[in-house]
């Protein structure tokens, strides 16, 4: 399963050519020429922190906010950031940078073998401009990496041109330094696309890391160094249990693929409408419309495909439902208007909503959650609930961070100066 703290309320036949990476070390960098903040080599750790030092903040390089943040410091799209330990890793079109969470520097960047088909100086610089998307953690056992992919260009050679090429490089989470590389040939549908469209590894189940490559999905064997399977036309929205579960893109129905295999589990009948979006380590979301056109939301069962509640399908909140689970042991659900909020737990049961009129109280615009805390803010600022109970446990966090764990948090600046820092867990 893909191991997330993610900040977010965020290929067809073809020949496969495998390179087997050689455990390459990172290029070594300089800190940012802003961070000027040092510390200890050991630190007190928070399981999940409550508040924050606003007043020792470390900038984040440029590429872990770039065109995800607008004006007003507010996210609009999921920063490309794994916050793991003591390492933030930030996926950009061409590169994978190491950033130390204690003294913010660069440690090491990762690239691409061939061109890169994007860069950041071409792309497009507005909000939404920017493809890259979080890199994974893939957990084999006794070994952890971290994954990304990129779009290339392979060189061409005698009469033969350069070739579009999907990248998947993974990273010993450990060490920082390469350990897998392999290369993949997009279908000659997805090969005019790539230069607009970026590969995205969307999650991992053991060694099998599966992407999407432009309207296809692809599953590569780390341990092998080779494709598995792949599946056209088709969407990947969430990987639980041990399946990849999308829709098709030419009809609106849902569909788990084994991961080992790409083997069909089960699907959904026909709908108008239908996504697939992720839940908790074995439930997905699906939220849509019938083919009577009635929305709904619903808790799947990844595993099975049993509907497990459809309790919010008939309310105002039913459409453009994005849940995240906490990492332990409940997920949080928000709508798009964020004037609604929810938590359900690994069974799918439903712990609590906001608003409350009884109570009194309204839903926050929730940023993550992790290990039980939800992390958000109202009119009245900065809050963090009980992911189990929905209640205040924390007023005064001292901000709202996109991604934390149990060191720092990732989030703008309280001063909405611009980018994003790393701010020190003090309680």
């Amino acid at each position: 399963m893909r191991k997330a703290n993610l900040g977010v309320f965020g290929v067809s036949l073809g020949v496969v050519a495998a390179t087997i990476g050689c455990g390459t070390a990172p290029e070594a960098q300089q800190p940012p020429a802003q961070a000027t903040a040092s510390a200890p080599s050991e630190r007190p750790t928070f399981d999940p922190p409550r508040t924050f030092d606003t007043t020792d903040a470390i900038p984040l390089p440029d590429s872990a906010s770039l065109s995800k943040i607008n004006l007003g410091g507010q996210r609009v799209e999921s920063l490309p950031v794994l916050l793991e330990g003591k390492r933030v890793w930030i996926s950009s079109v061409d590169r994978l940078e190491i950033v130390d969470v204690t003294s913010g520097t660069v440690t090491g960047t990762l690239r691409p073998a061939h061109e890169p088909a994007l860069s950041p100086s071409t792309q497009n610089p507005f909000v939404g401009g920017n493809p890259a998307q979080p890199p994974v953690l893939a957990d084999l056992g006794a070994q952890r990496r971290v994954v990304t992919a990129f779009a290339t260009t392979a060189p061409g050679q005698g009469t033969t041109p350069p070739r579009p090429v999907i990248e998947v490089l993974a990273a010993d989470a450990g060490t920082g330094h390469e350990a897998q590389r392999i290369e993949i040939e997009p279908s000659d549908d997805d090969q005019h696309t790539l230069t607009r469209k970026h590969p995205v590894v969307v999650g991992a189940h053991g060694p099998v890391v599966v992407a999407q490559v432009g309207t296809d999905t692809v599953a590569v064997n780390l341990d092998d160094r080779r494709e598995v399977w792949r599946r056209p036309d088709f969407n990947l929205g969430a990987i639980a249990s041990d399946v990849a579960v999308g829709t098709d893109a030419k009809s609106a129905v849902a569909r788990a693929l084994a991961i080992d295999s790409g083997a069909e589990r089960w699907h959904t009948e026909p709908a108008e409408t239908i996504a697939i979006k992720p839940g908790s380590p074995k439930i997905v979301t699906a939220t849509g419309a019938s083919q009577g056109r009635k929305q709904f939301f619903r808790l799947l069962d990844a595993a099975t495909g049993r509907l497990l509640d459809e309790s919010k399908a008939t309310s105002s909140t039913a459409y453009n439902i994005t849940c995240l689970h906490d990492g332990r042991s409940v997920t949080i659900c928000q709508n798009q208007r964020q004037d609604w909020a929810g938590a359900f737990d690994d069974s799918g049961k439903w712990l609590w909503e906001l608003p409350d009129k009884k109570a009194n109280r309204i839903a926050p615009t929730v940023t993550t959650a992790w290990h039980g805390a939800v992390y958000g803010r109202t009119a009245n600022g900065p809050v963090i609930l009980d992911g189990r109970t929905g209640e205040d446990r924390e007023t005064a966090p001292g901000l709202t961070p996109w991604l934390v764990n149990e060191h720092a948090a990732v989030a703008s600046p309280p001063d909405a100066s611009g980018g994003v820092k790393l701010y020190r867990a003090t309680s």
